[in-house]
């Protein structure tokens, strides 16, 4: 991870400052806190002492970090942009199996959730990429440090109530200190969490002390909401159903989420517009349906009919 994580961030920087300036533009993650025990981490914290960070992939993008706040000091316009979790995009698209996406995996396969109250903030990444390139093109927004999470707290139990009001699976809800050795006894070689279980059994200790911490986002909902580009989050519902839509897609649940089409109380056929319009099944009572689809003219036009009914 050093030569990717590290020396190519050095090599960046390095461009960066030849020829004409530029403005650059990092991708860190929140990782760089690693187990960070405070009860909010702000987007100027730095964790200048590299505290609590036991493992590759955070050191690696912590010393990456400090390499592009030096550069800044020394001149360099640049933007640090902190990810959390980056999920697949609300329609299923994504090829990353990450820790995130295996975790949740095994819990639907098995049924098994956690009731800790640790912030779980998935963003999709088709809106994280898009808001950091909103943001980097908008004026004023140089030389700050913008955490890419939910501008909404949520934990691992709105996750899978989500997940059971999608698909119908339960879930038995285990604590932290015993959803780890349920891990353990049900994860074999096949589970894509496998070969993390190493890493999970070693790190309960360390999460269960991060159970109250919190990301401060102000400055990224600042700069994203006054671009003109900037998009929301999409609600959790739907970000858990693109989750959801990617690991079944991928084969790697054996669950999908139920897709609800709305149907009509009047003729019994789905509420869409362009199948009202191509037909009259309905008699005289089309119209309300289209208003119930959600055509405009139709809508604006029911009161006036009731309007003259009631003469």
């Amino acid at each position: 991870m050093r030569d990717a994580n590290v020396l190519g961030t050095n090599e960046v920087v390095r461009l960066a400052f030849e020829g004409r300036p530029k403005e650059f533009n990092y991708v860190s993650t929140t990782f760089v806190f690693g187990w960070a025990v405070k009860s909010v981490l702000y987007e100027t914290d730095l964790n200048e002492n590299m505290e609590l960070l036991d493992f590759g992939y955070s050191q690696s993008k912590w010393v990456a970090e400090q390499v592009v706040v030096d550069a800044r000091s020394r001149g360099l316009s640049a933007r640090i942009f902190r990810p959390a979790l980056v999920s697949p995009s609300v329609t299923g698209g994504g090829n990353n199996f990450d820790i995130a996406v295996r975790l949740v995996a095994f819990m639907v396969n098995h049924g098994i959730g956690v009731d800790t109250l640790n912030q779980v903030s998935f963003v999709p990444a088709d809106i994280v990429a898009n808001n950091i390139v909103a943001i980097s093109t908008t004026p004023g927004t140089a030389n700050k440090t913008y955490h890419v999470t939910r501008d909404d707290y949520s934990n691992m139990m709105d996750i899978t109530r989500h997940i059971t009001k999608a698909t119908g699976r339960q879930f038995e809800r285990f604590s932290l200190p015993d959803f780890v050795p349920e891990l353990i006894r049900r994860c074999r070689k096949e589970d894509l969490l496998f070969p993390l279980l190493d890493f999970l059994v070693g790190s309960v200790d360390n999460i269960s002390g991060m159970e109250f911490k919190r990301y401060d986002s102000s400055s990224y909902q600042t700069a994203r909401d006054a671009s003109v580009w900037g998009k929301p989050d999409p609600s959790l519902e739907d970000t858990v159903n693109g989750i959801l839509k990617f690991m079944y897609r991928k084969g790697i649940i054996s669950v999908a989420a139920r897709e609800v089409n709305a149907v009509s109380p009047i003729c019994e056929r789905e509420l869409n517009i362009e199948t009202h319009r191509r037909g009259m099944d309905c008699g005289a009572h089309c119209l309300q349906c289209m208003a119930n689809a959600g055509d405009t003219e139709c809508i604006e036009e029911i009161p006036k009919i009731e309007a003259s009914e009631q003469l």
